[in-house]
């Protein structure tokens, strides 16, 4: 479970240990340990170790000890627990010491952003909640947990990811997924839904961000907006949670509303052109040297203009996000015809498909047909506030 930013579980700073408890009430009583011990069966000398400290506490004394003190077992027991759990915690912060660095691989300022953090410093502190955030003991087993993990998300290979900042903004994506409650996952319902997700775009950024989620929940899907973090180059991502429940999650990394359609449609192919268990071919993060986060299995989505980079899939997506916007027939008996392709004569091809401007202008550059500094009016600015 996620430990949120400010509270922590109540620990004692340092608990009695049962041997101390042990002699207050021997004390209390003007009972030597000589006596305690022959009633309790004992010997002086083990009554003495469990004062002292130097033996732990076993259910089966604590039976005797109820007997002879008239302290219950369980009282014993339970004073037993919190003194070895305590020392576990302080070994395991002796350890975890040593390793504090650790904290400066990850974007902090991002985490505190997001209210995992509750600052931005390289401390025990963060380095438990980064922990506590990620589900996992220790760094160790963080590093060796995200060789084994297995997603399956959209990115451009332009420019090489950070390992740690996608690791966050995923894990981000995950946690904020799992705490939307959604209907079982329905493909059937899914596909009869795509019209109505069209017409959307025709809505402003701020009745959409609810709408969306909304109707997307009522389909099995967790959709979720995070801003975008630097250095992941990260649109998209999916991943089933459950076999009915999937999350779709989005940044607002290049910042419009054509590119934001494009990758929402692009995810929806993967979930219903590309089963349950989603691989996709890496061409991204190569294993790191000296202990860096190894994302190499995490099969990355290619960015279909760099050569060698698209798989089948990623083609599949990319042309079904397309023709979910803009039917390839309709596009073209627009290119066809004889008006000269203005912004008037997009608003009009627009209304007629029946989706937003921005996103045949965003279509029209993509294919080359208008350069990018074309239509710039025509689109929204998108931006993932942090709720």
């Amino acid at each position: 479970m996620t430990t949120p930013a400010g509270t922590y579980p109540y620990r004692p700073e340092t608990p009695p240990h049962p041997g101390e408890i042990l002699k207050e009430q021997l004390d209390g009583q003007r009972v030597s340990q000589a006596d305690l011990a022959r009633r309790a069966g004992l010997s002086t000398k083990h009554v003495n170790q469990i004062v002292q400290g130097v033996v732990a506490l076993s259910p089966d004394i604590a039976v005797r000890l109820e007997r002879a003190t008239g302290i219950s077992a369980e009282t014993w027991n339970r004073l037993e627990a919190i003194w070895q759990t305590h020392q576990s915690v302080v070994e395991d912060q002796r350890k975890l010491a040593g390793e504090i660095s650790w904290v400066g691989k990850f974007p902090l300022a991002f985490l505190k952003r997001m209210g995992v953090l509750r600052d931005t410093s390289q401390s025990l502190a963060n380095l438990q909640l980064i922990l506590s955030f990620f589900g996992v003991a220790s760094p160790d087993v963080a590093e060796r947990a995200w060789r084994e993990y297995r997603l399956a998300f959209r990115r451009s290979e332009l420019v090489e990811g950070d390992g740690y900042s996608i690791a966050a903004w995923l894990r981000v994506c995950e946690v904020r997924a799992r705490g939307i409650e959604c209907e079982p996952f329905s493909r059937e319902r899914l596909i009869a839904s795509i019209p109505q997700m069209r017409k959307l775009t025709l809505q402003e950024p701020a009745s959409w961000q609810v709408e969306l989620p909304r109707l997307c929940s009522t389909l099995g899907i967790a959709l979720v907006f995070i801003p975008a973090l630097k250095n992941t180059h990260l649109s998209g991502v999916t991943r089933w949670l459950a076999p009915d429940k999937v999350m779709i999650g989005l940044s607002d990394r290049f910042k419009t509303d054509d590119t934001f359609w494009f990758s929402f449609f692009h995810e929806l192919a993967h979930v219903l052109l590309h089963g349950k268990r989603l691989t996709f071919l890496d061409h991204g993060i190569e294993p790191g040297e000296s202990g860096e986060i190894d994302l190499s299995p995490m099969f990355l989505h290619g960015d279909s203009k760099v050569p060698g980079a698209s798989t089948d899939s990623e083609r599949e997506a990319d042309k079904f996000a397309q023709n979910s916007l803009i039917p390839e027939q309709k596009l073209q008996k627009f290119l066809d015809s004889s008006a000269a392709v203005t912004e008037q004569t997009i608003r009009a091809f627009a209304h007629e498909v029946g989706v937003a401007p921005s996103v045949v202008v965003g279509r029209l550059q993509h294919e080359g047909i208008v350069p990018w500094s074309f239509g710039r009016k025509l689109k929204t600015v998108v931006r993932f506030d942090v709720l």
